[in-house]
């Protein structure tokens, strides 16, 4: 498994290395067909069913030593649908190098809609009529999968919830911009405390659960701007005219100021395999995780950034993908896909140009450059790049 990532991650490098590395592609892609095909993605309204055909299940072990090579969900979460603030959306969830998937994503769109259903949870989307808003989160659980679940069934339902309150509350909701990002700062620190509560535990429940949580990055796009709410070590980047716009801020025990408030509460932030606080978390936000607070914290850090015509994609996802990949990176692997470049020069490696198939390039990406942890990319299309419209007549003439 291990030789078969590393021959897909040489192959996505080389997407940057430009025309000098054609004529090498061409020469192995027959060899590579088979392998990186596994992977492949197309915009058929059956990609759920083919999933598990697309990607080839976990072998089981019973050995106590770590395997090095990756190891990928036998049934992803692969998300294709349409939103009406954007082309088009996709979303990719691999258990990695890791024994447990602990992560989980959630799309909704026209999530404040009194019927709105998540996908990637409970159902389908039903389709109403109401606000166009679509909301994306990725959820990078640990201890355990049980906070990060609870936030993909509840976080979307919570926002709305507050979010309608807010708007029920003013007359003149949605007249005044500057109202309105209040409003959506005010509901989504309210949102995060709300579930922050509900996934608590009690004081005589087992000590293990109280170690559970989960990072929490998600996106509400409008048509007029995004909403991007963060904590933890998940990262939003927004594709600004070929140019990478970080959306959020890691939540790192070392981050200068975010030390100086677990400092502040008492805590301690210790450098052991990195830095954590009491040597324990790697992140200084989360949600659950009662056995570290106060120190750590479930507010979350909002921002909100108008809408523009250069905005080209938006990409979430956790730490799994960060770790080895920079937001520059891939933002130029992801527009590479979207243009339909990669499809065109690389059509033994990749199989289309939609925001599932790049979602599912960062995922090899990742995987090829040895990331250890699972490994959950969104893919938010806000406008199709030029080229796109030209890669899609010439694949539908094949």
């Amino acid at each position: 498994m291990s030789s078969e990532t590393s021959m897909r991650g040489d192959h996505v490098r080389d997407l940057l290395a430009g025309e000098k590395k054609l004529m090498t592609v061409a020469r192995t892609a027959r060899r590579r067909r088979l392998e990186l095909r596994r992977l492949g993605r197309t915009a058929s309204a059956a990609a759920e069913d083919e999933a598990a055909k697309r990607v080839r299940a976990a072998p089981d072990s019973s050995s106590d030593s770590c395997d090095s090579s990756a190891r990928v969900a036998p049934e992803p979460s692969l998300v294709l649908a349409k939103c009406p603030t954007c082309v088009s959306y996709g979303a990719v969830s691999v258990i990695g190098r890791r024994r447990e998937m602990e992560d989980a994503v959630a799309v909704a769109p026209c999530f404040l809609a009194e019927k709105a259903v998540v996908e990637g949870g409970s159902g389908d989307v039903e389709h109403v009529d109401g606000e166009e808003e679509g909301f994306f989160a990725v959820y990078d659980g640990h201890g355990g999968s049980r906070v990060a679940e609870a936030c993909r069934e509840r976080m979307h339902v919570v926002l709305a919830e507050e979010m309608r309150l807010r708007r029920r509350g003013d007359d003149k909701a949605g007249t005044e911009d500057g109202e309105d990002i209040a409003r959506w700062k005010e509901a989504m620190t309210a949102c995060f405390a709300r579930v922050d509560g509900e996934v608590g535990v009690d004081d005589e429940t087992d000590t293990g659960e109280q170690t559970v949580g989960s990072t929490a990055v998600l996106a509400v796009v409008g048509p007029l701007r995004i909403v991007v709410a963060n904590c933890g070590d998940s990262r939003a980047v927004l594709s600004r005219g070929g140019v990478p716009v970080p959306l959020s801020s890691d939540h790192k025990p070392d981050r200068p100021d975010e030390l100086e408030r677990v400092e502040a509460a008492g805590g301690r932030v210790i450098n052991w395999n990195g830095y954590r606080i009491l040597g324990v978390l790697a992140t200084s936000r989360s949600i659950g995780d009662y056995y570290l607070k106060p120190y750590v914290i479930a507010e979350p850090e909002v921002t909100v950034m108008d809408r523009t015509d250069k905005d080209e994609f938006l990409i979430l996802a956790s730490d799994g993908l960060w770790d080895v990949v920079s937001n520059d990176v891939a933002c130029k692997i992801a527009r590479n896909c979207l243009s339909g470049r990669a499809a065109s020069k690389y059509p033994e490696s990749v199989s289309g140009s939609t925001a599932t198939d790049a979602a599912a390039l960062l995922v090899e990406l990742a995987i090829s450059r040895g990331s250890k942890d699972n490994i959950s990319v969104v893919v938010v299309e806000l406008r199709r790049l030029k080229s796109r419209t030209a890669a899609v007549i010439k694949e539908n003439r094949r």
